[in-house]
């Protein structure tokens, strides 16, 4: 099932997929919400084919996303970041608007 329109509220205790568009994360990148048929835990799949552990939360009007340390497809490593992603209200889904501390 596609969240692409879908409030925090509405994917709260949800086991979903987020699915970066590129290999890491950063503000402006576009993330996609899916179900994920793993009830066990959340995931981040980047564009390079790289699944890390995740976990989220509601933030206000949007997800506090975490994304575990991991090394891309490439090897580059990337340490455990939180982010802020928000409704993109132009082009409708998700998009990161920023990092949390």
């Amino acid at each position: 099932m596609d969240l692409e329109d879908e409030t925090p509220c509405r994917t709260e205790d949800r086991n979903l997929r987020f699915q970066l568009s590129d290999t890491h994360a950063y503000p402006g990148c576009r993330v996609r919400l899916a179900e994920d048929g793993n009830p066990q835990e959340q995931i981040a799949e980047f564009s390079d084919g790289v699944i890390v552990p995740c976990r989220y939360r509601s933030e206000g009007p949007g997800i506090a996303l975490t994304i575990a340390a991991y090394r891309t497809a490439r090897g580059t490593g990337i340490g455990e970041k939180t982010w802020l992603l928000l409704l993109d209200g132009q082009r409708g889904g998700w998009k990161i608007k920023s990092r949390l501390p």
